[in-house]
């Protein structure tokens, strides 16, 4: 009986280590997962700002009466939504087509940001992300344009 016993609780311990042993090896992958997920998520949220500041540029872009006055408000526009946004961009190139800047015509916008990878997905992870991206809006046909 006590041998019955013994072999029970030592299968028993057995089972436990096991288990520990496979939890060793599985946590860090799932951790590790977890974290590429997280990072994953932030990069496609940033990418969406920087879609948002094009979109905004563009709709900025179409209301004005001139060529140059549509470049400008692309641009302040721009970098208002990046800020509300809260991405870190240091610098971020706007470019602005007004070549065909005629009632009926089309302005587009393209947004183009550098960023560290450490602001858009974990902090601390070295190395940059290039994030663009672009927008068309058309202009009213039946409005005058300078």
């Amino acid at each position: 009986m006590a041998d019955a016993c013994s072999r029970a609780h030592g299968a028993a311990r057995k089972e436990e280590g096991q288990a520990i042993a496979e939890l060793v090896i599985v946590a860090p992958v799932l951790l590790l997962v977890i974290v590429l997920m997280i990072s994953l998520g932030r990069i496609d949220s940033a990418q969406g700002a920087v879609e948002s500041a094009a979109r905004a540029g563009v709709q900025a872009a179409v209301l004005q009466d001139s060529p140059n006055d549509a470049q400008a408000q692309a641009v302040a526009a721009v970098a208002s939504t990046l800020d509300t946004a809260g991405l870190t961009c240091p610098s971020p190139q706007v470019s602005t087509n007004t070549s065909d800047f005629t009632p009926g015509g089309t302005v587009s916008v393209t947004v183009t940001c550098v960023t560290s990878l450490a602001d858009v997905s974990i902090p601390g992870v070295p190395g940059t992300k290039t994030l663009s991206a672009t927008s068309v809006a058309p202009i009213d046909p039946y409005r005058a344009v300078a």
